[in-house]
C-alpha cells in the first residue's frame, strides 16, 4: 500500500512537472530580421515633451507595454521593450487587409469574386446558395452575411449572432471572424504561400521589419490548447514587435509609400479607410468601418485595434504612426498570468492622450 502511494506520488510529481516545463513553451520564439533597417531619430519633440510622455506610459498608462511614435519615417518617441513579439490580436485583420490589397494588385485575386466561384465551404454546417454569394469585398467590410461561429469570435458575436440568412451579403455589418478568419485562407489559396511567407516577402522585407520571420504567425489558438468551434478555416494569429506595427502605420500614413517606395497602392489605403459601414453611434473614437480598418472621420485618423490593448493610430494628415502594444503572453502560464490581471486591457484613452499631445506639439512647429 504504502509503495503505491509512493508510485502515486512520484507519478503525479513527474506529470506536474512535465506539465509546468510544457506551460513554459513560447508560441514563437524571437529572432532579428537579417533585412532588419534602423530609422532615424526625429526632431518633432523636444527631450522635455518625450521625457514628460515616457513617464505618462510608464506609470499613468494601462498596461502600455511599448509605444513607438514614427512620424515622417524617423522614430519620434519610443518606450518599453518594442522589440517584443507580442500577439496583435484583431490588429492581424487590419494587416491582412493590406495583404489583400497588395495581392489584389498582383493580380491575384479580385474583390467580387464569391465564395462559390473560390470553392469555399463548411464540412460541417454547409453554407447555402445565399452565404456563397458573399464576395471577398463583403469579407473585408464585415458584411459577409455569414454568422456560424469561428475561432477566437468575442462574447459580443456569440451574443448578438443574426440567423442564418437574416441578411444578405453585403447588407449588414456585423463584426464576425468568420469573415476575417476566411480572408487568411483565401490569400494563401490565391497566391500559393502561407500569410507568413507572403506577409515576410511584401511587408516585412520592404518596411525593413527588425523582428520578424514567418514562423510569427500562428494558426489555431494561440495557447498551447485545442480550439472547440466546428469552423474548417482556423484563426491566425501576427505575434509583432511595436516597432514593426509602427513601421506599417507609418507606411499607410504615406498613402502606401515607405522611402520613396509604392509597398501597397494608393488606391487600396483610400479604399480601405472609406466608412463603408457608418455607426449609428460611435464606438470609443470609432465612428465608421472600412475594409478592416476602423475610422474616426472627426479626426481624419485610421485605427487599427486588438483585444488587450493592441492599438495602431494612424494620422495620414500629419504623417504620424503612434502604436502601443500590451504583452498578452507567448505560453500558456505567461498567457494565463495575464488573464489574472485585474486590469489587464489597454485603453484607446492612452493612445488618444499621445496623439493629442504629440498634435500639439506639431501644430506648435507648424510641421
Amino acid at each position: 500500500m504504502r509503495k503505491t502511494i509512493k508510485i502515486s506520488g512520484i507519478t503525479f510529481l513527474t506529470a506536474f512537472v512535465a506539465f509546468f516545463i510544457y506551460s513554459l513553451v513560447p508560441r514563437v520564439s524571437y529572432r532579428p530580421s537579417e533585412y532588419g533597417t534602423d530609422l532615424l531619430k526625429s526632431q518633432l519633440m523636444d527631450e522635455e515633451t518625450k521625457e514628460s510622455l515616457a513617464t505618462y506610459i510608464r506609470d499613468t498608462a494601462n498596461n502600455a507595454q511599448a509605444v513607438v511614435i514614427i512620424h515622417q519615417e524617423k522614430i519620434a518617441l519610443e518606450v518599453g521593450d518594442t522589440k517584443k513579439l507580442i500577439n496583435a490580436h484583431s490588429v492581424r485583420k487590419s494587416i491582412m487587409s493590406l495583404l489583400i490589397g497588395i495581392a489584389l494588385n498582383q493580380g491575384y485575386l479580385k474583390l467580387d469574386e464569391t465564395l462559390e466561384e473560390l470553392g469555399i465551404d463548411e464540412s460541417k454546417t454547409p453554407l447555402t446558395a445565399q452565404e456563397k454569394t458573399a464576395t471577398i469585398g463583403d469579407l473585408l467590410m464585415a458584411r459577409s452575411g455569414i454568422y456560424l461561429p469561428a475561432e477566437a469570435e468575442t462574447d459580443y458575436a456569440k451574443k448578438n449572432r443574426p440567423r442564418r440568412e437574416q441578411y444578405k451579403p453585403g447588407e449588414f455589418y456585423f463584426y464576425n471572424n468568420f469573415d476575417f478568419n476566411v480572408l487568411g485562407f483565401i490569400l494563401e489559396k490565391k497566391t500559393g504561400q502561407s500569410i507568413g511567407e507572403f506577409m515576410e516577402a511584401h511587408l516585412a522585407k520592404p518596411l525593413g521589419f527588425q523582428d520578424f520571420s514567418t514562423s510569427n504567425i500562428v494558426y489555431n489558438s494561440p495557447w498551447p490548447v485545442p480550439n472547440k468551434t466546428q469552423s474548417d478555416y482556423p484563426v491566425y494569429w501576427i505575434f509583432i514587435s511595436a516597432r514593426d506595427l509602427a513601421k506599417i502605420g507609418a507606411m499607410v500614413a504615406q498613402q502606401g509609400k515607405w522611402i520613396n517606395r509604392q509597398i501597397v497602392s494608393r488606391n487600396w489605403i483610400r479604399d480601405s479607410a472609406q466608412p463603408h459601414s457608418k455607426f449609428s453611434r460611435s464606438i470609443g473614437p470609432y465612428d465608421a468601418y472600412g475594409y478592416s480598418w476602423w475610422v474616426d472621420e472627426d479626426e481624419q485618423t485610421i485605427w487599427f485595434d486588438g483585444f488587450g490593448g493592441q492599438f495602431l493610430l494612424i494620422d495620414p494628415k500629419r504623417n504620424l504612426s503612434i502604436s502601443q502594444m500590451n504583452f498578452t503572453g507567448n505560453s500558456l502560464l505567461s498567457s494565463g498570468l495575464f488573464f489574472m490581471k485585474e486590469n489587464r486591457d489597454g485603453w484607446r484613452t492612452d493612445v488618444l492622450h499621445l496623439h493629442t499631445a504629440v498634435k500639439e506639439k506639431f501644430d506648435q512647429l507648424g510641421k
